[in-house]
């Protein structure tokens, strides 16, 4: 019976410094940048029970410190921390809009245009984007999603990036812009570059040159020039 006693105690401190691993292991680690950018990387990195305090704002960005060290967080990602005072929080994040959702649109060289939602992924965008040909008979419709990745940043207002795209194109009747099918929908695979001018916290203003090629035997490569407009929500 004492054997067994030991037993059941050894067991139970195993399963707890386990669990107290686990719990450790799990903790959520924040990174702070070098600068109010998501291009700027990562030089210290808190957790979400460190205590920080807001020395200076610029945008949507705060400059924050422990006492030690200092670095840029964004003011959507304050919510991470969970010391952080919640009424504070919500006072950076309405002084810092717009935040980082934006609301696109893009004229085409050939008289094409686009909407476009642009949401937030980590360090990245995903855009959300429909498309339509020149209106008329032999009119054309494209529906895409588009991850977004900076590239580099020459300074401080001007970035450029590279996207990869995935979607389907449908053509209408007289429309062979892809292939030469009936009306059923292509799936599209493509990439491209884009320059974008951040000429106010509100919207920047940029553009993009980029290609799509269809899925499956019959590829078919067409290439898309535009400027576009996005507004920040």
């Amino acid at each position: 019976m004492q054997f067994w006693g030991r037993s059941h105690h050894a067991i139970l401190i195993t399963l707890c410094l386990g669990v107290l691993s686990l719990s450790v292991s799990a903790q959520t680690y924040i990174g702070l940048r070098s600068g109010p950018s998501s291009t700027f990387p990562v030089v210290y990195e808190v957790t979400e029970k460190r205590e920080l305090d807001v020395i200076y704002r610029r945008g949507s960005w705060v400059k924050v410190t422990d006492g030690r060290s200092r670095g840029w967080l964004h003011v959507d990602d304050l919510h991470l921390l969970a010391t952080f005072p919640r009424d504070e929080m919500w006072k950076l994040a309405n002084d810092a809009r717009p935040g980082r959702i934006k609301l696109g649109l893009a004229g085409y060289l050939e008289g094409a245009y686009s909407i476009g939602l642009h949401l937030p992924l980590a360090d990245h965008y995903l855009q959300l984007r429909a498309a339509r040909g020149p209106e008329s008979d032999s009119a054309w419709s494209q529906l895409d999603v588009s991850l977004i990745m900076p590239l580099a940043q020459p300074t401080e207002s001007l970035s450029v990036s590279w996207l990869v795209t995935a979607g389907a194109g449908l053509e209408q009747q007289d429309n062979n812009r892809w292939r030469d099918l009936d009306d059923n929908p292509v799936w599209l695979l493509g990439g491209g570059v884009e320059t974008s001018w951040h000429a106010e916290r509100y919207f920047e203003v940029g553009a993009r040159v980029e290609a799509s090629v269809t899925a499956g035997d019959d590829m078919t490569l067409q290439p898309l020039t535009s400027v576009f407009w996005r507004i920040r929500l």
